[in-house]
């Protein structure tokens, strides 16, 4: 017996269905992939907003670091601290002449840490080397002391 292979052909009104609903997947497709693209070309652009931002506000704090620099040099310089001691009511002195300033006794001030007129104090006490007396010994001392190599002979 033979066997008839029939080719059946779709209907019309199918054929257009499926190529309409082609058509939409393609387009979902292309808008989804849009979709995506335009949601990271946002965030990236929020990204470089804020960071233009923070650059602005670190650029500004250096500027203000930097005035406010300027402004120490200017308030801590020798004139003007000089002419601020003068409006206190201070007179400059002469360190070589002993009549124009004393020295007042404070409580509790041991005078021997001290060295002329600076404020540092002097450590009397320097340790005179920070090596233990242990470790001062070498290798070949304590090796002729603690090892004894018996001759062959003896």
């Amino acid at each position: 017996m033979k066997t008839i292979q029939s080719a059946y052909r779709l209907a019309p009104w199918r054929k257009q269905v499926q190529n309409i609903l082609n058509v939409i997947i393609v387009l979902v497709f292309i808008a989804s992939v849009t979709m995506i693209y335009l949601y990271s070309s946002a965030q990236m652009t929020k990204m470089k907003l804020e960071i233009q931002k923070l650059h602005e506000e670190r650029s500004n704090l250096t500027r203000m670091i930097a005035d406010y620099l300027t402004r120490e040099g200017q308030i801590t310089s020798f004139d003007e601290m000089e002419k601020r001691s003068q409006q206190a009511g201070y007179i400059p002195i002469d360190m070589n002449d002993e009549e124009t300033y004393t020295y007042l006794p404070i409580a509790g001030f041991r005078e021997d840490n001290y060295s002329g007129l600076d404020n540092v104090p002097r450590n009397l006490s320097i340790p005179v080397s920070i090596v233990k007396p242990e470790y001062t010994e070498s290798l070949q001392r304590w090796l002729k002391e603690h090892v004894s190599i018996k001759k062959r002979g003896e």
